[in-house]
């Protein structure tokens, strides 16, 4: 830990952005296609142009406004609706398929960028989009390819959603011991810290470092050592309190942040731990001040940390 400080996820959530502008582009682009080249000389054209404009209008917006799931999602679902609106005027099965294909891949990419709750939304408003126009457009499109249309579009929905949590959860923990890895760590305190700074609300962290780790190493192997070392971390991982969350910041070095607790609490929860621990550990404590940042709130807690280790190693040189 030793105070290094590291921001949210901004980069990935960005390169996310990025694709979303890239999908929405290619979308205006065949739109604009089809209203210079109309597969049916009855089709309103104009309205395929404004369509177009509108998707590029929201790539503009996808690039200024700030970056955050709520406008991602806003964005999609805007899309998909206005898209959705054009359906509703195809004269040709041509254009009702392809926009439908259109709506398949904007609720595939909301199962892979977003939460699972906006992503359903995303995906029961790309359904609608499928069924609803589809049965007003003057195109004759069979009942059996709006089902089936919208039966994919759930079905690789879902399952990109399964994927995707599956790989952000591997990307996002330490594979030993199930706690936050360091970068998952750093994003999920720069979330927590702020809004407690904003509301008020009491937080503690913990600072925990196992004593001399090195000897255990050596006393057990280092295969033996991971296995008392996970099953330190699980024993800490289960006494959490709702919302609190572990992270593991170095090797044998792990923190705890306790949301709603002052020092104390945070103590005694520490107090607890200790009774039940299948190794030797040593633990720093500091809560939220007003004027904190991410930083200096660890650098505290580190601190601490270290004064408890000076402590118990006078202690064991008096004995």
């Amino acid at each position: 830990m030793r105070g290094d400080e590291e921001g949210p996820g901004t980069d990935r959530d960005v390169t996310t952005r990025d694709h979303l502008v890239i999908g929405l582009f290619v979308m205006a682009v065949i739109t604009a296609l089809g209203g210079v080249w109309p597969a049916d000389p009855s089709s309103p054209v104009q309205w395929w142009l404004v369509v177009s404009a509108v998707d590029v209008v929201l790539c503009g917006a996808l690039l200024t406004l700030p970056v955050h799931p709520r406008s991602t999602q806003a964005v999609l679902i805007a899309g998909v609706v206005v898209s959705a609106a054009l359906v509703s005027t195809c004269h040709t099965a041509q254009g009702v398929v392809l926009f439908a294909l259109g709506f398949v891949v904007a609720g595939q990419f909301a199962a892979y960028a977003l939460e699972p709750r906006r992503a359903a939304v995303v995906a029961g408003v790309v359904v609608a989009a499928i069924a609803l126009p589809a049965a007003i457009a003057p195109a004759a499109v069979h009942p059996v390819v709006v089902v089936g249309a919208c039966a994919m579009a759930l079905l690789s929905c879902w399952l990109m959603a399964q994927q995707s949590g599956r790989l952000r959860q591997q990307a996002r923990t330490d594979h030993l011991t199930g706690a936050l890895n360091r970068g998952a760590f750093h994003e999920r305190l720069g979330d927590v810290v702020p809004r407690a700074l904003r509301t008020g609300a009491r937080l503690s962290v913990v600072a925990l470092d196992v004593d001399d780790f090195k000897v255990v190493n050596t006393r057990h192997g280092h295969l033996g050592a991971d296995d008392l070392l996970a099953g330190l971390a699980a024993g800490w991982r289960a006494r959490l309190p709702a919302g609190a969350f572990l992270g593991r910041v170095g090797g044998d070095e792990f923190v705890a942040v306790l949301p709603g607790a002052d020092e104390a609490a945070a103590r005694g929860w520490v107090a607890s731990a200790a009774l039940r621990d299948v190794l030797s550990s040593s633990a720093g404590v500091a809560e939220l001040r007003p004027e904190d940042s991410v930083r200096s709130l660890l650098d505290r807690a580190d601190a601490d940390l270290f004064a408890s280790k000076d402590a118990r190693r006078t202690l064991a040189g008096n004995v």
